[in-house]
């Protein structure tokens, strides 16, 4: 796989055509995800925004979200969380969303 070296010295993977490989997540729902509870649990931060905002991403829509290279993300999800990578962050934050859903409701685990 190509890669290319950042100005953060992180390498981005590229695909064939060149372009970085970036996030394609649904920014919507990593928001959703993303609670203030759960930033002030697994990082430094109080919200999606300031973690977002502190790496230098400026996102603000879905195509901006895209951008971002995810080989960058990941250094910085490693260098701000408990996690690994993005990919473990955003499965921990989903994990931690429903089951404060499920509390909501009630719900009794069997």
């Amino acid at each position: 796989m190509k890669t290319l070296e950042t100005q953060f010295g992180h390498s981005n993977q590229l695909n064939d055509d060149g372009s970085v490989i970036g996030i394609h997540d649904d920014l919507d729902l990593i928001r959703n995800y993303f609670t203030p509870a759960f930033m002030k649990k697994h990082t430094v931060f109080t919200c999606l925004d300031d973690f977002l905002q502190s790496a230098g991403f400026l996102v603000s829509t879905q195509q901006d979200f895209e951008q971002i290279p995810l080989s960058t993300m990941n250094a910085w999800v490693q260098q701000n969380s408990q996690y690994l990578d993005w990919t473990e962050i955003v499965a921990a934050a989903g994990d931690f969303y429903f089951d404060n859903q499920m509390k909501a409701i009630k719900f009794k685990y069997i």
